[in-house]
């Protein structure tokens, strides 16, 4: 959806044209030229960025935004052309040495008989997704475009990598339906009808459990003892621990030493440093011991993909319209039970082991 500004952002460089499988051959020249016309003739407002490095502008006139409204022309009329890129690779920008300051660059990568067979399996969902009955119930709140439904695969590389390697990460984003607010996921409506959503349950450590063949304990996984009010913060926390590659953090990012006070706020209380977690985490959860400072999360990551993408298959075979949430999805209420058993039996495949599912209906 556009910004609240009204202006979209939009890359007019000569560097950008089609470099690269990510990039559309129209961008550069083409784009300006075309740019310049449709500003010529009344159809938009152009701003040019004066900055290098900074985005140029754009934003339709109020006369083009009268037409198109006596038109009728809606959301609906509104697509993306097929064939873009679906699977994708990047790397994190490195600095000052080891610190890396998270922004991404694309990896340009040769194709191969597994990622051909990825690229096919994400079009073919979003080909079924594309025809689906998918709406949502006005909430007073932001535009909701329904329409925005192609998913994507993001595989990341370690800044350590020096080849290309599909095994780490490869959540699928993309879908309106993973930008909205968990509060505004009720007025989702798959077929007309009210949709559940469906959660791994504690499904990080289950998988890092899984990766060490151990068994895990009952109940949540998150509930550490002294922290029982805190489970936001230690979820984040056992995060920080599984993704990070050295065993020497001395500190929390910023979002897990706010002093809210509350599992809320999603931080830890205070005095709970990174070595007294560590402790409690490992006090309840000896056998993940190996798991931490060896950059495991995005294996684990990707095993989270692959059980969703075959979940999500399953369900398409079945003609079940699923909404991907990375460890989860949201399916039409009356096709909850479905989806669960899919859920567990895709599981309990990848990993041998169970991976209980929650089901709530929302709306």
């Amino acid at each position: 959806m556009p910004p609240d500004t009204g202006q979209l952002a939009v890359l007019t460089g000569n560097a950008l044209k089609g470099h690269s499988r990510y990039d559309n051959p129209a961008l550069g020249k083409t784009l300006r030229t075309l740019l310049n016309r449709l500003e010529e003739i009344g159809v938009l407002a152009w701003t040019m960025s004066i900055t290098r490095g900074e985005a140029s502008s754009i934003a339709p006139s109020a006369t083009f935004t009268e037409r198109v409204q006596a038109a009728g022309i809606s959301l609906e009329d509104i697509g993306r052309l097929p064939g873009e890129e679906v699977i994708l690779l990047s790397r994190k920008f490195e600095l000052r040495g080891n610190v890396e300051d998270g922004k991404r660059e694309a990896v340009e990568y040769t194709d191969t008989p597994a990622t051909m067979a990825m690229r096919e399996v994400m079009r073919d969902l979003n080909t079924f997704l594309a025809g689906a009955d998918i709406t949502f119930v006005d909430d007073g709140g932001d535009p909701v475009d329904t329409h925005q439904r192609t998913l994507r695969r993001h595989f990341t590389l370690r800044r350590d990598d020096a080849g290309e390697r599909f095994d780490r990460c490869g959540r699928l984003f993309g879908g309106f339906w993973q930008y909205l607010k968990r509060d505004r996921r009720g007025g989702i409506r798959i077929n007309g009808e009210k949709v559940a959503v469906l959660d791994y349950a504690s499904m990080f450590p289950r998988l890092a459990y899984a990766s060490v063949g151990a068994v895990p304990p009952e109940g949540d996984l998150y509930a550490i003892p002294g922290l029982e009010e805190y489970r936001r913060g230690v979820k984040l926390a056992v995060n920080c621990l599984l993704f990070d590659d050295h065993t020497n953090r001395k500190s929390w990012p910023a979002d897990l030493t706010l002093a809210s006070g509350t599992a809320e706020g999603a931080a830890l209380p205070e005095g709970w440093t990174v070595a007294r977690t560590r402790r409690a985490v490992l006090d309840r959860h000896p056998a993940l011991a190996p798991c931490f400072g060896t950059g495991l999360g995005y294996s684990l990551m990707h095993t989270e993909s692959m059980i969703l993408v075959e979940v999500l298959n399953r369900l398409k075979a079945q003609g079940i319209v699923a909404l991907g949430l990375h460890d989860g999805l949201l399916v039409p209420h009356a096709k909850a039970e479905a989806a669960r058993t899919a859920m567990e039996e895709v599981g309990r495949k990848v990993t041998s082991m169970s991976l209980p599912v929650t089901v709530a209906t929302l709306g």
